[in-house]
């Protein structure tokens, strides 16, 4: 370590002058223990197949060779294989050939193919064939030349004769990864997929299988296909084996996208048909397949099928059929059309003599009778009795309804159908499927009543799913309005712990029906043209639901202002004040008289702020504070105000403008660092080393444990961060851990190599991240180094003794400008509130649930949460929830990788004590489990608090005694 820190600090920031080096002699050894050469030469001694095979397993795991013994051990292991006469060990030595080629430096691939070419002109096993095929084929792909992909695919055309179905798989995959794509267009490309195509025809059906991949892989690297090969295709689509109709069934797909506008003759001779058309009509047949895997596979192929006629997409979601060049009704049908006859035979049978209806061939549309395999398929999907045929075809239909808004407004009855599937992953994926396509269709009162039944479901995710699906839907009349807001508020008396997911549903519906909710008003609000009602409670959650539809359908009805009472209009200031998230501003009030006032005179009276403007102010005060920070001087005393003040405004900044928050909470807690190791160092105590051990040296101990805690939150919460404000931080927590370094050594009477061993460590990390990203160093960084790199033993003592000045003398670096990209992670407990008095009674020594929700914000690794809960003895007990309790939280509007994950967690705490004396409260907060660096190899897990905890009152009693 020492001499790695010496290296680089002579490199780039001493003037250390080197001693004379001596030269040294090195003579190389013949083998070394650690090379693969020295079993390889045991070959010769293995009496046995078997014990040959051991060895090369054993040679094969620690695969190792020097550049010059490579060539020998490949002879070795040719040698070997011509005298082998186990094929076990034959096909484990062209195994190795790959991985020497592949893996080892300075092997020549060219001579372990030719090798590989060499020993297989004389081997009878055709599992070592295949073997030395995979082998050519693994080397090539490392080699890009065209000639010799060339020659590889020669050699695979002549074992394309072998017998074994295994060879002439590995064959055909050979020459359709290899093949160069810039001989496209040429008679070679030509010959070589007529060669493809004639393999299609074996009769064995895994070579007509790979036969077929051959051609999706060749397309997949850019080569293109003739379309001339669909319909050698599309007999495939009825073979004998499944694995065969899964490929082919891919190949029509291709076949329809690519080639959407050709068009095709049908059996008949006659009538003609855009490709597009028929290969959807083909694939709609294999929905109807014995096999589940490839229903499963025609179900999710439909949905990328790309501009098919609307007559066959109607098709799909209709059982009618063709019977003997008449329609077939059902017995409704029929009995309804014989009563219409008013037709008498005999007497004894109605409408006997009524004439049947004839149909003549030029009456019937020849697409009719041809595209028969369409008719249903996505309703024999949707009815499927596996999930995943189920799945795959709400998906698909989801697709094809995004672009088509006719065959969405058909699909909706079966999507609305699926809601009461049995599974519960296939009503989510209906329900999403139907938020997906609101903005097509509107909602009838029939279709309205089995979505709202589907609110009573017992999984929170239908629920809240559905939720979202109202909020994105359009509802055709008054009735329906009135129908889903007496169903929500209904399902929120069940289950109330929907009560967030139903106000924003609310809020999203009363804004895009303010037409309907007008008519509804004195309904909703209770109010009587004559007399005087009731005033309902505002912490009613039924009544803020009502209060959230109207107030947000008022926002673009200004005629439902004047409906509203005067408890309506403080019911309204009191939730504006409380939930500004869900209710708009209005004219209302004081408001409403404020403006009328403004408006009489003049109506551009009033100013509104741009937010470009605001965004320019917001800009400019942050460049005010920066740069007071960087001619705060050096000072200790006027540096410290300047910091402090500082680190004021730019905390209230971050509570004023949510947009810039996550930087200026950053720059504020790294200026909070800063303040501590300039009160830290300022204090007079470490003249006196004595001093140390005195309460005042206690203050700083706890002002170094928490300089710690802040660097590890500058480290793990925030998300967004430039290399210059890692590095920034890494350079910032190096001082930090000099600091506590020296404390130790010079106040502390505990052992200090686990912190020295901690610092090496994190400078020999920075150095690695500064050599990576080319970060610029502080003065205290290049000291570090400098004076390490004069150390012959970094002992504690010494380092110590040795970083102090640099300490004290070297003055703080520049602090990073706050970053608008930078997310801060932060936590809010939803439930429990902390604000009730009852208490959770349990029985002292078992256990009690306490439901928790919670939404987490812009986390990093959502593996690090932690719940914690804190007893009143003191006693602290961390969990960690599940993974199926972490959901993604729903409406928020920007979220992605570089901004860590939004989260919404759904679980139930444990809690479990023995007797109290008295009702007591226990705290539960979230926090982050993130691994902290304390030296000697060792590490251990800091916890860093997102939010304040949430007191909730625990009574556990004693186990009552008897009967």
């Amino acid at each position: 370590m020492a001499a790695l820190l010496k290296k680089r600090a002579l490199a780039e920031y001493g003037h250390i002058q080197e001693p004379p080096t001596k030269k040294l002699n090195l003579v190389k050894k013949p083998l070394i223990g650690s090379s693969a050469a020295v079993f390889i030469g045991m070959l010769d001694k293995c009496k046995t197949s078997n014990d040959a095979l051991q060895l090369l397993l054993r040679i094969s795991d620690c695969l190792q060779f020097q550049e010059s013994d490579v060539e020998e051990a490949i002879k070795k292991l040719a040698e070997h294989f011509l005298s082998e006469e186990g094929s076990a060990v034959r096909m484990k030595i062209l195994w190795m050939f790959c991985d020497i080629g592949l893996e080892c430096p300075g092997a020549d691939v060219n001579h372990l193919v030719d090798e590989t070419i060499t020993l297989l002109k004389n081997e009878e096993s055709h599992k070592v064939i295949a073997q030395g095929i995979t082998t050519m084929l693994k080397l090539g792909a490392k080699i890009n030349n065209d000639d010799f992909h060339l020659r590889l695919i020669a050699v695979a055309k002549e074992y394309l004769k072998d017998t074994s179905h295994r060879v002439k798989c590995q064959c055909l995959l050979l020459i359709s990864e290899l093949f160069p794509e810039s001989l496209e267009k040429c008679i070679e490309a030509e010959t070589i997929m007529k060669l493809i195509a004639d393999y299609t025809y074996s009769q064995d059906a895994r070579v007509r299988c790979q036969a077929f991949e051959a051609m999706l892989v060749m397309d997949k690297r850019g080569l293109s296909l003739d379309p001339k090969l669909y319909d050698q295709v599309c007999p495939a689509l009825s073979d004998d084996y499944e694995i065969v109709r899964q490929v082919a069934l891919k190949l029509v797909h291709l076949f329809g996208n690519k080639y959407p506008e050709n068009m095709i003759t049908l059996p008949d001779g006659e009538t003609t048909l855009r490709l597009v058309d028929d290969a959807f009509v083909r694939i709609c047949g294999a929905v109807n397949d014995l096999s589940m895997v490839t229903r499963a596979l025609a179900c999710s192929l439909l949905g990328g099928v790309q501009k098919v006629s609307q007559k066959f997409l109607q098709q799909t979601l209709d059982k009618k059929l063709m019977s003997n060049m008449r329609r077939k009704l059902t017995a409704h049908e029929r009995g309804a059309q014989l009563l219409a006859s008013g037709e008498w035979a005999d007497g004894r049978r109605w409408g006997a003599d009524n004439p049947r209806e004839h149909l003549h061939d030029a009456h019937i549309a020849p697409l009719s009778l041809m595209a028969g395999g369409a008719a249903g398929a996505f309703v024999h999907g949707l009815e499927d009795e596996f999930l995943e045929v189920r799945s795959a075809a709400v998906e698909s239909v989801c697709q094809l309804a995004l672009n088509n808004p006719t065959f969405a407004i058909t699909s909706l009855d079966f999507l609305v159908d699926m809601f009461n599937d049995e599974i519960e992953d296939v009503r989510l994926k209906a329900i999403d499927s139907l938020t997906k396509i609101s903005s097509h269709i509107i909602l009838r009162e029939d279709q309205l009543e089995t979505i709202l039944g589907a609110l009573e479901d017992f999984s929170i995710d239908v629920r809240e799913g559905l939720h979202r699906m109202l909020a994105s839907s359009t509802l055709a009349s008054k009735v329906c309005l009135e129908m889903c807001v007496d169903k929500i508020l209904d399902n929120l008396k069940k289950y109330p712990q929907d009560k967030r997911s139903t106000y924003r549903c609310l809020q999203k519906i009363g804004a895009s029906h303010p037409e309907l909710t007008l008519p509804l008003v004195p309904q909703l609000l209770n109010i009587h043209p004559f007399f005087d009602m009731p005033q309902p409670d505002v912490e009613d959650p039924s009544y803020i639901c009502i209060l959230i539809l109207v107030l947000n359908a008022a926002q673009h009805c200004s005629a439902m202002l004047q409906l509203f009472e005067e408890h309506t209009t403080k019911h309204y200031s009191y939730l504006r004040d409380t939930m500004p998230h869900l209710v708009p501003q209005l004219r209302i009030g004081d408001s409403l008289m404020s403006d009328a006032a403004a408006l009489s005179n003049d109506n551009n009276n009033t100013v509104k702020v741009p937010p470009e403007e605001i965004a320019s102010n917001t800009r400019n005060l942050l460049d005010t504070i920066m740069s007071n920070v960087d001619n705060a001087g050096t000072s200790t005393r006027v540096r410290t105000t300047i910091l402090s003040a500082a680190q004021n405004q730019l905390n209230r900044l971050a509570q004023i403008d949510p947009a810039i928050s996550g930087g200026a909470n950053f720059t504020a807690l790294y200026l909070g660092c800063e303040l501590l190791l300039c009160s830290v160092l300022s204090n007079r105590v470490w003249n006196n080393p004595a001093a140390l051990a005195s309460p005042q040296g206690l203050i700083i101990k706890n002002n170094i444990s928490t300089l710690m805690t802040n660097c590890l939150k500058l480290q793990h919460l925030f998300v967004g961060c430039t290399n210059e404000d890692i590095s920034a931080v890494k350079q910032l927590s190096l001082r930090a851990l000099v600091l506590q370094l020296v404390y130790i050594v010079r106040g502390s009477n505990q052992s200090a190599l686990a912190p020295c061993h901690a610092l090496l460590l994190e400078i020999e990390e920075l150095d690695r991240f500064l050599i990576e990203f080319g970060s610029e160093l502080d003065q205290f960084t290049i000291g570090v180094f400098q004076q390490l790199a004069t150390l012959a033993e970094p002992k504690p003592g010494p380092v110590a003794r040795c970083l102090l000045p640099l300490l004290k003398s070297v003055p703080p670096s520049q602090t990073p400008r706050p970053n608008p990209n930078i997310r801060m992670c932060t936590a809010c407990i939803i439930e429990p509130t902390g604000d009730t008095e009852t208490a959770v009674k349990f029985t002292a020594g078992l256990i009690a649930a306490v439901p928790l929700e919670a939404e987490v914000l812009h986390i990093r690794d959502p593996s690090t949460l932690r719940v914690r809960v804190k007893y009143p003895d003191q006693l602290v007990q961390i969990s960690v929830p599940r993974s199926g309790h972490l959901r993604k939280l729903d409406m928020v509007e920007k979220e992605g990788a570089e901004n860590g994950s939004n989260l919404r967690l759904i679980t139930k705490v444990l809690v479990s004590h023995q007797v109290w004396t008295d009702t007591s409260p226990i705290e539960i907060s979230l926090c982050l489990a993130v691994p902290k660096q304390i030296g000697m190899g060792k590490k251990e897990v800091a916890l860093i608090d997102l939010c304040k905890p949430v007191k909730v009152n625990m009574a556990p009693n004693a186990i009552k005694r008897g009967i």
